[in-house]
């Protein structure tokens, strides 16, 4: 209570005093009088501190309009410039299609030589880097793929803020090119790296390396195309799918479809229905194994996928020729596994994802995605489709995937999410492997620049490998035992940010954290590669501390 508050309420009480009984009702004695007083105050009170929320929360929607006004106009400046760019092409175009000799290709129908190639460069990129100590004052274990469960398909993933320990950089890379005719086209690269090392330079080896993670061609508007691929873009090259999506608060995709062929993006049936088609090829011998001999058999992925409204329905079916052939060797997904005697060499898989961009689960403004996904054979890998050479024959999995975000009263965010997967006969036949993970990421704004974030991970699974083995030296073959247990993770991170401290996915951002990691005995015995069960890293409970920075834009 405020001094300004005592002394009101103290000259209300004495005024009370002074007035006649009868001025009041029979019935009302001065306490009750005191009672309706305090209510109308505390009343008022509220009201206050409701007014002066609203007023900041104004101030922070008027800079973000005069932010948008202001990329209008530059908008607008460009547009204009652009215009008059055109204006000048389309003089010398009609000037050298009057000068051109007859019978020879006008300029219309060669290619324009006088394209805009200066046009449109773009830089993008993501970046992490944080320091994690463990409550020995050591280097500290964690990941958002710390768990047993995790090592089936570098899926399971925990929440990952407070708990990451490297430096990771992607940069991207695009040149948008726009010719006369209207057609357009665009190049993009991308280029990562990642490292444990806490150290400024890191000699290149097994657990660093450069990357060029995408090299793609675009084009479209074609002048050329027309009816249901008048609208459509024709890519080829190394890339990401264009429609693949995550979850970014366990650092796990929903998707991850990915490799090296091409495609048409946006082949539209009416207003309401349009598909992708591509072909991909993966190497599965490009994914870390040392042991792996054969770079020429490949995965070769065909997919297609429809749009309506929010839904989509995607298939993919797989082959992956002579893949069976190397039977008994080490995983050709640079684990230490083995792998089985019947290796698939095709499979399928499906998709049923519904993307709501404006509400949380039909419930409140908001956003949210979910999907459903089934395969088989070489498709039994449900976050990357086509990644895993060692799936047997006979695998199966189903994955069920969610999540959204959803802004609350009183400067609170929430962003809760779910992943769930069944496999059988995965690297084994007989095997068996249970998942799920439930994750809140919530934030809670305290000034226009800083926030405290708050995670809660929880995660049980049941691991039955029936056998699989791995290399633990290059003699000595030992087994996978069986672990199922929960485990959970608790983070707090006072975290400043610049701009929009109300939007979850908003970056850049500076944090410390605290995050206290604990789990079922049962998951230290799985494997003697895991981190569960290495030194200084077992159940009963372990804390990390640490800071960190993410940013993307």
């Amino acid at each position: 209570m405020t001094k300004s508050t005592i002394i009101l309420r103290t000259a209300l009480f004495l005024y009370l005093c002074s007035i006649k009984p009868y001025t009041f009702a029979a019935e009302l004695t001065i306490e009750q009088r005191m009672a309706i007083l305090e209510q109308r105050l505390n009343h008022a009170e509220q009201q206050t501190l409701l007014a002066k929320k609203q007023a900041r929360q104004a101030e922070y929607r008027a800079m973000k309009a005069e932010q948008r006004v202001s990329a209008l106009e530059t908008t607008s400046l460009q547009l204009a410039t652009r215009t008059g760019t055109v204006e000048n092409k389309t003089d010398l175009i009609v000037k050298d299609i009057h000068t051109t000799p007859t019978g020879q290709n006008s300029a219309i129908s060669t290619p324009p030589a006088n394209a805009d190639k200066n046009s449109g460069f773009e830089f993008h990129a993501y970046a992490r880097s944080g320091l994690l100590i463990g409550g020995s004052g050591r280097g500290g274990a964690g990941g958002p793929g710390v768990s047993p469960a995790s090592s089936i398909g570098d899926d399971a993933h925990v929440g990952r803020l407070g708990n990451e320990k490297d430096t990771y950089i992607g940069l991207t890379l695009l040149k948008n090119i726009s010719y006369a005719d209207g057609s357009w086209s665009r190049f993009t690269t991308m280029l990562a790296d990642g490292t444990g090392d806490t150290n400024t330079w890191v000699e290149d080896n097994s657990t660093h390396h450069f990357n060029v993670r995408q090299a793609y061609t675009e084009m479209g508007n074609l002048p050329s195309f027309g009816g249901i691929v008048k609208d459509s873009t024709l890519w080829a090259g190394k890339r990401f799918d264009r429609d693949n999506f995550d979850i970014h608060f366990i650092d796990s995709d929903i998707i991850d479809l990915g490799g090296t062929g091409g495609g048409i993006n946006d082949v539209k049936w009416n207003n309401s229905l349009k598909s992708n088609f591509a072909v991909y090829a993966r190497n599965f011998g490009d994914l870390g194994s040392d042991y792996y001999h054969d770079n020429d058999i490949k995965n070769i992925m065909a997919s297609a996928a429809t749009f309506y409204d929010n839904w989509e329905l995607m298939f993919i079916g797989m082959t992956a020729r002579g893949n069976d052939d190397l039977k008994s060797t080490t995983s050709t997904t640079g684990s230490y596994a083995m792998r089985s005697d019947n290796s698939a060499d095709n499979g399928y898989y499906a998709m049923l994802a519904y993307h709501d961009k404006d509400r949380f689960y039909g419930l409140l403004p908001g956003f949210s995605e979910s999907a459903i996904q089934f395969g088989h054979g070489l498709g039994a890998e449900a976050r990357q489709p086509g990644a895993d050479g060692d799936l047997t024959t006979n695998a199966n999995s189903i994955r069920f995937a969610s999540y959204g975000t959803v802004p609350l009263p009183k400067d609170w965010s929430l962003a809760p999410s779910v992943i769930a997967q069944h496999s059988e006969n995965r690297y084994r036949d007989g095997d068996r492997y249970d998942w799920v993970t439930f994750n809140l990421r919530a934030s809670q704004a305290i000034t226009q620049n800083f926030v405290l974030l708050y995670e809660a991970s929880y995660q049980y699974s049941n691991l039955n490998p029936n056998g699989r083995t791995y290399l633990y030296d290059s003699t000595t073959v030992e087994t996978y035992n069986k672990a199922k247990g929960g485990f959970y993770k608790l983070t707090f991170a006072p975290t400043f940010k610049p701009d929009n401290v109300f939007d979850l996915k908003a970056r850049p951002e500076i944090r410390v954290f605290a995050s206290y990691l604990n789990w079922a005995k049962n998951l230290d015995d799985y494997s003697t590669y895991d981190n569960f069960g290495s030194s200084g890293f077992t159940y009963g409970g372990n804390w990390n501390f640490g800071v960190q920075m993410e940013i993307w834009f």
